[in-house]
């Protein structure tokens, strides 16, 4: 259950306005069209590549005086928290430092709509009029990342105005937009340049804008932007105006050759080996690529004119290549050296990886058809995601692996298998399992697990499909291959081996596991969270409320923190911190409580009998505390059931039998004061130094004993304290 401290990786390339070029056509009557986006409204900037989408919103902020965010989105983004991220730190840069809403933000495992949006939304409102620039959208498909921006645009104040600029338009209301006039759009249409603009551009780079000429141009390209620029060009280079016009077919292509002829032969091989990165800076090209004056070819491309290399930022510290010029210059080095491509691909993954860029590493690792590296890179971090609240990460990367990888690398098999634990698909942590180890070379796995078998043991303690002495057999399994200086895991299978050992009865033995794990995993804090609510439950069973009460606020403070709520084996935790709020009178606290851990019980579905057993019998108690009849029914079946399937977990069987005798006493509920009160009967204490504890007036005191003895048919003292514990409301 690890969650540490995995952050969100946002490139600096992603954020800020890209510089416009010297000499780029101004585009007045597009300019005119997006000053009219006032605050509130959303802008759409829809047309395909080399429009120019992105140099007119960067005119645009170049002429508004209002400040403007500017975030490009790339294959991190569709992720629903990465991307809400990304937008807060883009205002943020604004600011030159980062804010407190950022800083939340990039807290473990905060869920995107309950958690990230009301923080960005803050920003937003404290940021003042604005416009938040989301670049590249098209690059987000997966359905809930939309559902993000949707809700972002939506909730947004009245004076932040959002521009969506992308290849296709995303489904973000836009008929609705429309017919309350909120929308601004823009389509090819608009953006296609216009015989003024084509003129403007070739007299710019070709000297020329006689009408044969312009007209050739713009017959041929019919306004598309990034092809009227690369026709100028290849004039200004001396290709006769018949060549450019007569190669409909494959005109990026030829233009794009065109663009490369005349080049002296280092600066080409420079300009092509430095297209395996999307985005780059001087330094990591000369890291790649084994040279030392990248940052000197950069700048003289860049200053000669050559409107395919994009500066990212003012600075001019990261470029990137226009795509269509990027995606020729890749084939072409793919074609003519495809071993140099290779291994230039996996020296741009160690960059990346190095710069903390897993994604990044992995999308080239898998180019470089590198699948066993592609595996490692998966693997590490799995267990983290997986119960770090970025399980979509986690889903993410998986999604990009084939079965090839699943069936000969068990690193990549491992971490299908922890995503099945986490959202309990049974089915799924079988196949990955099975296949892991039919792959298994015996060689320690990447995120630093001894073994296959080490992993799958620690996996199977979690699920425990033969019962809760499987659990045992499996947790030693794990904590026989080192301790926690050389295995990770050591302390992850005494949380299960304790936990198990409880269930069986043995509260002695368990408590010795469960408090020595404590100390080591203080970085799996999912783990330690369930070691916490496991201890809570012996110290209820020993009598110790104050105990039980300081375990349990622990363990839920843990899950709160690292919002671990959806990850299914901490439903313990929820579990019973909704018996103490219970206990403690804290009736919306404990259906708050319930409510968590139903959700994680039906996700859990059939998966561990001995966990779906511990929370509808901690349910059950919970419903018998607050008399809630009907949810007392329902869990108690449920627990039945559980039970059948699990018959040598003793102690929860007699958690299920203490909760029915306290069902069956149809004792009235208590209040939140007596509640309060109700433990201190059991000790020494006098009725006056009760009353002084909890900070109440003696007749107060009396009071509410005297209506407890009443609710709970007792006449005494001592009469209500043994029915108490018969009833479960505090413990034996």
């Amino acid at each position: 259950m690890v969650a540490g401290d995995w952050q969100p990786y946002i490139p600096a390339a992603t954020i800020g306005r890209p510089r416009i070029v010297h000499g780029v056509v101004r585009r007045p009557e597009v300019l005119e069209r997006l000053r009219v986006a006032g605050a509130g409204d959303l802008v759409t900037v829809t047309a395909p590549a080399g429009y120019g989408k992105t140099t007119a919103a960067a005119l645009w902020d170049e002429a508004d005086p209002r400040p403007f965010a500017w975030l490009r989105v790339d294959h991190l983004d569709n992720d629903a928290s990465h991307l809400l991220v990304h937008v807060v730190a883009a205002l943020d840069q604004l600011r030159d430092g980062d804010s407190d809403e950022l800083r939340y933000m990039r807290g473990a495992g905060r869920d995107p709509l309950t958690h990230l949006l009301p923080a960005a939304i803050r920003a937003l409102d404290a940021a003042g009029p604005l416009v938040v620039v989301v670049d590249d959208a098209h690059a987000l498909t997966r359905p809930e990342t939309i559902t993000a921006l949707r809700a972002l645009i939506d909730a947004a104040p009245a004076t932040t105005t959002v521009a969506v600029l992308g290849r296709f338009l995303l489904p973000l209301d836009i008929a609705r937009r429309r017919l309350h006039r909120t929308v601004v759009e823009l389509g090819p249409n608009e953006l296609r340049f216009s015989r003024h603009e084509a003129a403007a551009t070739v007299e710019s780079l070709a000297a020329r804008s006689d009408d044969p000429t312009v007209s050739a141009v713009l017959d041929l390209t019919e306004g598309w932007a990034a092809g009227v620029t690369l026709a100028a060009m290849a004039l200004r280079d001396g290709v006769a105006l018949d060549d450019i016009t007569g190669r409909h077919d494959s005109v990026v292509d030829y233009l794009v050759e065109e663009a490369l002829y005349g080049l002296d032969e280092d600066t080409v091989t420079f300009l092509v080996e430095s297209a395996v990165f999307d985005r780059f800076t001087a330094q990591q090209l000369d890291t790649v690529l084994g040279r030392g004056d990248s940052a000197h070819l950069l700048e003289k491309l860049s200053s000669s004119g050559n409107l395919f290399l994009i500066p990212l930022d003012h600075h001019r510290g990261w470029y990137r290549y226009h795509r269509l010029f990027g995606d020729v210059l890749r084939g072409r080095l793919r074609t003519a050296a495809p071993g140099r491509y290779r291994s230039l691909l996996c020296r741009a993954a160690d960059q990346l990886e190095n710069d903390g860029d897993i994604d990044g590493a992995l999308i080239k690792v898998l180019e470089a058809g590198d699948r066993a590296r592609a595996a490692r890179l998966v693997g590490r971090e799995a267990v983290r995601l997986g119960f770090d609240g970025r399980v979509g990460v986690l889903a993410r990367r998986l999604s990009l692996l084939d079965s090839r990888v699943f069936a000969e690398h068990p690193d990549a098999a491992v971490a299908r298998a922890w995503l099945g634990v986490t959202t309990g698909d049974a089915e799924l942590i079988q196949r990955s399992l099975m296949l892991a180890q039919q792959a298994d070379r015996g060689q320690r796995l990447s995120d630093g697990t001894p073994s296959v078998a080490v992993a799958a043991a620690l996996i199977s303690s979690l699920v425990g499909i033969d019962g809760v002495h499987d659990v045992i057999r499996h947790a030693d399994v794990v904590r026989a291959a080192g301790d926690y200086l050389v295995n990770p895991w050591w302390g992850a299978a005494t949380v299960m081996k304790g936990a198990a050992e409880a269930m069986l009865g043995y509260v002695s033995r368990a408590r010795v596991l469960l408090e020595s794990a404590l100390p080591v995993t203080e970085d799996l804090p999912g783990f330690q969270a369930a070691a916490l609510a496991h201890l809570a439950l012996i110290d209820l069973g020993a009598g110790d409320d104050e105990g039980a009460i300081q375990c349990s606020e622990a363990a839920r403070t843990l899950v709160d923190k690292y919002d671990l709520c959806d990850v299914v084996p901490v439903v313990v935790v929820y579990a019973v911190s909704a018996v103490m709020s219970a206990r403690t009178g804290d009736g919306d606290g404990a259906r708050e409580a319930i409510g968590v851990t139903e959700k994680l019980l039906d996700r859990l579905g059939h998966l561990a009998a001995r966990t779906a057993l511990l929370g509808h019998g901690l349910l059950a108690w919970t419903a018998a505390v607050l008399q809630d009849s009907r949810l007392l029914s329902k869990h108690l079946d449920a627990a039945e059931r559980a039970r059948r399937r699990e018959p040598d977990a003793v102690a929860l069987s007699q958690r299920i039998d203490r909760v029915r005798a306290m069902a069956a006493g149809g004792s009235r509920p208590l209040t939140a004061a007596e509640l309060r009160l109700l433990p201190y009967l059991a000790t020494h204490l006098s009725l006056q130094r009760i009353a002084q504890e909890l900070v109440i007036g003696r007749e107060t005191a009396k009071s509410q004993a005297t209506s407890i003895y009443r609710k709970l048919g007792v006449s005494s003292r001592g009469e209500a304290v043994s029915e108490a514990r018969r009833v479960g409301l505090i413990a034996e």
